[in-house]
């Protein structure tokens, strides 16, 4: 599968991912004066074609520093301060995600990082599918020669392997307990929402985070997250547009 890269230029994580994907596997990557989670429609500067996927190599910051290699779709529930637009979500190719999410895995064992996905929280917004792959959470890590390079051959090496494919609803930032379930099972996650979101969750931005991840078969739904007036709450919600789910 071809895709295209746009990163960054003052990103120092997304340009030494992107410096590996060009030295090592000839993939050219297209360098942005903008944050790229401001730059909606990244596809234009790409030049990709319909359906194409985007890889948007980046840095990511925790409050914590936590030492992180992430991976996640790109959209918005119902607020934009980070770029997008509101309560708009960007297609996700949750199988390739998961191709990249499981070669970090393997090519970072024992190097002390939490791989994981992230919930969806950030732009840019895009009519392709669009895949953020993060080193966090400090400088230190951001410009390690080694982590550019295993993120690089993550990305190049990605596989549709089969899965069944879902959204996720709770959890938190750093998606856990659907990392686990991805990483042991048979399981690709595209948008996630965690517990934090539950108060932006609508049928519309459920509809929007089904229809956004290409292949969709339901939601995942972790049951921890939420006491029994919110599950109650999401059960009517995704009973209403008929989506099928279950509790994890």
């Amino acid at each position: 599968m071809t895709v295209k890269v746009v990163y960054g230029s003052d990103d120092v994580a997304g340009s030494n991912i992107s410096y590996f994907l060009e030295k090592n596997f000839s993939v050219d990557a297209v360098p942005l004066r903008e944050h790229p989670i401001y730059h909606d429609y990244p596809e234009r500067v790409a030049n990709a074609g319909k359906g194409e996927l985007i890889i948007i190599p980046s840095q990511h910051k925790s409050l914590k520093n936590i030492r992180s290699l992430t991976v996640h779709a790109a959209g918005n529930f119902d607020t934009n301060e980070y770029g997008g637009e509101r309560n708009k979500m960007t297609l996700c190719d949750a199988k390739y995600a998961r191709g990249v999410l499981l070669n970090i895995n393997k090519y970072a064992k024992d190097l002390g990082f939490e791989v994981t996905y992230e919930a969806t929280h950030h732009g840019p917004y895009s009519e392709n599918p669009l895949l953020f792959v993060e080193i966090g959470s400090s400088e230190m890590e951001y410009g390690d020669k080694e982590i550019g390079y295993l993120m690089a051959r993550s990305i190049y090496e990605s596989f549709d392997e089969e899965a069944s494919i879902y959204c996720g609803i709770g959890g938190m930032h750093y998606s856990g307990k659907f990392t686990k379930i991805a990483i042991n099972e048979s399981v690709a996650f595209g948008h996630i929402a965690s517990k934090y979101r539950f108060a932006s969750l609508t049928p519309d931005i459920l509809s929007e985070m089904y229809q956004k991840t290409i292949g969709a078969e339901g939601f995942l739904i972790e049951g921890k997250s939420f006491d029994s007036l919110q599950k109650n709450s999401l059960k009517k919600m995704l009973d209403s547009r008929s989506f099928n789910y279950r509790f994890v």
